[in-house]
């Protein structure tokens, strides 16, 4: 590891501002009138189909990428704020929630548009921040606010847009409807839009009712089990489960449902072939009915994922990300799958995008971290770590003290090991005998001894071999984990010259992805095989 223990908007004129402020009042508008349906999709490409597709994807990124920069104030940039709920019954809660994202997603859809992350923008519900503030934490120049009040089968839901910079309200406006036909109500105010700014919708007179009408009772349902699903516990999700499942009753056809139901099933606790059996068949009826749904994508992605099949993976999080730019996560799990792979920068810059996108994010920072610690970049990683850890996951903990560890800095490492928040006593335990092994090789057996204890956390455990040059031992412990991602650093390449990590790659289904898209800069095509041992 000697390696490394070393030291280590454009603006735009007047004229653009306004055609722009004009833009997104056209696009927030038509966005109101059509507060139905998140776009999510599953996809069934595969072998032949899907090599070609994946190739010619990644190609095509590879040839425009560029590595993504700090998320800052754009012309182009908006937040949904979730709208406030001034119905007399709090549990309507969902349906103001619900408006709120329906409007976030149509706007996403825009390409023009960078629009902050729905987790980022609600994560300011019921915050006292002024507007301004909001928006230079989002990194957005326009913030969209409103209120619904619902009775009964009437809704009033007012929105207005406000100019971050100075507070403007750009345009409001009130609607006054009876949702007798929530499909209706959204054509007949796309329309009237229109009219009223004698422009097409996006370029192109568009219609936004879906070939599946849904009653209001069955769409109330649907923007429930939306609102209970994101409470992740229990208790919620079973809920979620229970109405989806009746959405998907009166309305078999309705795409949402089934990737909503899908989603519910990949985010519980429940486990087993069951559950990807039916999350595979609710995707594949899903794409059959609508093609173009980015979550389902995503969905598909995971289960490639789960299957070793990462070519399939690498498809569908592209095509996500394609259908939805601004949506964190595609980016955050292609970062993980390029990881895996060895293509180390591309991960570096799509978990770039992921945390940009989405700053308060706790996992894609401490992917990012990790993939950094990997390219050798310390300073940042530590940076992106200790976010991890401050949002709330303390898996980051351990990786700080390895962070010190490869910085020489033992000092430090135990005391980062003694004061991090989130360390339990026996990790903290750990960590100490580990650190003297690395200061003292010979008394390295008593942590070997110590990690054969019943319940090892195999995941910090694995990077800590490797930080005492354990490779082989690491490799036998954990095949399926952080072993693999660990023998791409530059500095750990003897990992790269043993016979168990080409079984990894074997295992892992990695040379198919190098046939197709072409090995990592650490590796080389063989006659028979791929060669990464470094030089």
């Amino acid at each position: 590891m000697s390696g490394f223990l070393r030291d280590r908007s454009q603006s735009t004129s007047h004229v653009t501002a306004r055609k722009l402020d004009r833009a997104i009042v056209v696009v927030l508008l038509i966005a109101l009138a059509y507060f139905a349906y998140d776009k999510f999709v599953l996809s069934a490409d595969r072998e032949a189909a899907l090599v070609e597709a994946v190739t010619q994807t990644v190609s095509e990124q590879a040839a425009n990428e560029e590595p993504a920069t700090e998320s800052g104030e754009s012309g182009q940039s908006i937040a949904v704020l979730p709208f406030v709920n001034m119905s007399a019954d709090a549990d309507n809660e969902y349906f103001s929630d619900g408006v709120s994202e329906e409007i976030l997603n149509a706007l996403a859809g825009v390409p023009e548009l960078k629009v902050a992350a729905r987790t980022s923008a609600f994560a300011f519900k019921g915050s006292n921040l002024s507007i301004a503030e909001i928006a230079t934490k989002l990194g957005v120049s326009h913030v969209l606010e409103g209120s619904v009040r619902k009775v009964g089968d009437q809704v009033r839901i007012t929105a207005q847009l406000i100019k971050a910079d100075d507070g403007f309200h750009l345009w409001s406006q009130t609607y006054d409807r009876e949702l007798t036909n929530i499909f209706a109500i959204q054509d007949e105010i796309a329309g009237s839009i229109a009219e009223m700014l004698e422009v097409q919708l996006l370029g192109e007179q568009k219609n936004f009712t879906t070939t599946k009408d849904l009653s209001p009772e069955t769409y109330e349902k649907f923007l429930k089990a939306r609102f209970l699903m994101r409470r992740r516990n229990d208790a919620a999700m079973n809920e979620a489960e229970t109405l989806t499942r009746q959405v998907l009753t009166e309305a078999p056809d309705f795409p949402q449902g089934l990737v909503q139901l899908a989603e519910i099933l990949t985010q519980s606790a429940r486990e087993g072939s069951y559950q990807q059996q039916e999350v595979r068949s609710l995707a594949s009826i899903a794409i059959s009915l609508d093609p173009d749904l980015p979550a389902a994508h995503m969905i598909q992605g995971s289960l490639a994922s789960r299957n070793d099949d990462i070519l399939g993976a690498i498809h569908h999080l592209q095509k996500a990300i394609e259908l939805d730019p601004n949506e964190p996560r595609p980016h955050h799990w292609l970062g993980i799958e390029y990881a895996k792979t060895g293509y180390l920068e591309k991960a570096r810059q799509q978990l770039q995008i992921a945390v940009d996108l989405e700053p308060d994010h706790a996992n894609a920072n401490g992917y990012l971290g990790f993939v950094l610690t990997l390219q050798g970049d310390l300073e940042r990683a530590r940076f992106h770590t200790g976010e991890q850890v401050r949002l709330g996951n303390v898996f980051g903990g351990p990786r700080l003290v390895y962070i010190d560890i490869l910085t020489g800095d033992l000092l430090k490492a135990r005391q980062t090991a003694a004061e991090t928040d989130g360390i339990d006593t026996e990790t903290r335990a750990r960590l100490a005998l580990l650190i003297n092994a690395i200061e003292d090789p010979s008394v390295s057996s008593q942590y070997l001894e110590h990690i054969k204890q019943p319940g090892v956390d195999r995941w910090h455990i694995s990077q800590e071999l490797f930080l005492l040059g354990l490779y082989p031992e690491s490799m036998r412990l954990n095949q399926n984990g952080p072993s693999l991602l660990l023998s791409w650093a530059d500095d750990w390449s003897e990992a790269r010259a043993l016979p168990e990590f080409e079984q990894i790659l074997k295992t892992r289904n990695i040379f198919p992805v190098w046939d197709a898209l072409g090995p990592p800069t650490m590796c080389r095509k063989t006659r028979q095989s791929y060669d990464c041992r470094k030089d």
